[in-house]
């Protein structure tokens, strides 16, 4: 059970709010605003502080449906393989899901916590923008640009991190679920529909195409954005990743978990 945040997130976190290297474990690839972001969950006893990375997501998706007015999306994204594989590691996927959801001050630090997952949702974000003044996208990205540019230079760590992680994608690649580099036509036509139709799912999508690598919890932004858009997809989507499932147990897919 939550392998990601006890073994690699809050030990991040703690190291940065006693002063330490944040990026001393080479498996950290997050950007040094996550840890940030997360900080409050170091400052909590360390019997309830690990059980945060379950509990985040849980909560995430509850705000998530909550926000866009439709509660069956709880049940439709909760009972993903992916979703509960989310909790069961306490990754940070439902960052990039609260992102993706929301035009915001805020949106950009948390697309970016893990750009597999969704970052280039931003696309779609800036579709619903046109129109808008330049102050506008100031507002909206301005204090990204002013933050992140600094703390990248701050946190050399997460540079030099992500920089070397082709050196370890063998040994990732047992769990790997990108089919890159044969999807990578497929980010184009999906941004343009991003841009043109204001939709961050199809940005979320382009994301997924263009990484060399993702985990199964990454598709969870696309799956939320999907079951949003049309639930009947959405349940598509959800028995989907049950097959995959089941294809990985019968050893017809040589994936791991």
């Amino acid at each position: 059970m939550e392998t990601d945040w006890i073994v690699h997130f809050l030990p991040a976190i703690e190291r940065l709010l006693h002063g330490g290297d944040m990026y001393k474990d080479i498996y950290v690839l997050n950007p040094p605003w996550t840890f940030f972001i997360l900080s409050p969950a170091g400052l909590l006893p360390n019997q309830i502080a690990v059980w945060v990375g379950t509990i985040l997501p849980i909560i995430a998706l509850f705000y998530a449906a909550r926000k866009m007015r439709k509660a069956y999306l709880i049940a439709i994204v909760g009972l993903t393989f992916p979703f509960i594989e989310l909790c069961a590691y306490g990754n940070l996927d439902w960052m990039v899901l609260l992102g993706a959801i929301t035009t915001s001050t805020l949106s950009p630090f948390l697309l970016t916590v893990k750009p597999q997952a969704g970052a280039l949702a931003v696309v779609g974000q800036l579709g619903k923008m046109k129109g808008k003044s330049w102050k506008e996208y100031v507002k909206a990205f301005g204090p990204f640009v002013i933050i992140a540019t600094p703390m990248l230079f701050i946190f050399p760590g997460f540079i030099h991190n992500f920089l070397i992680v082709n050196d370890r994608l063998p040994g990732l690649s047992a769990a790997n679920f990108s089919l890159f580099p044969y999807t990578i036509p497929l980010a184009i036509p999906l941004l343009w529909l991003s841009y043109k139709r204001s939709e961050p799912l199809y940005g979320a999508l382009a994301s997924l195409c263009i990484s060399p690598y993702f985990y199964f919890h990454s598709v969870i932004p696309s799956l939320f954005l999907i079951a949003n858009k049309n639930w009947k997809w959405g349940i598509a989507a959800n028995l989907f990743t049950w097959l995959i499932f089941v294809l990985i147990l019968a050893h017809v897919l040589p994936i791991k978990f």
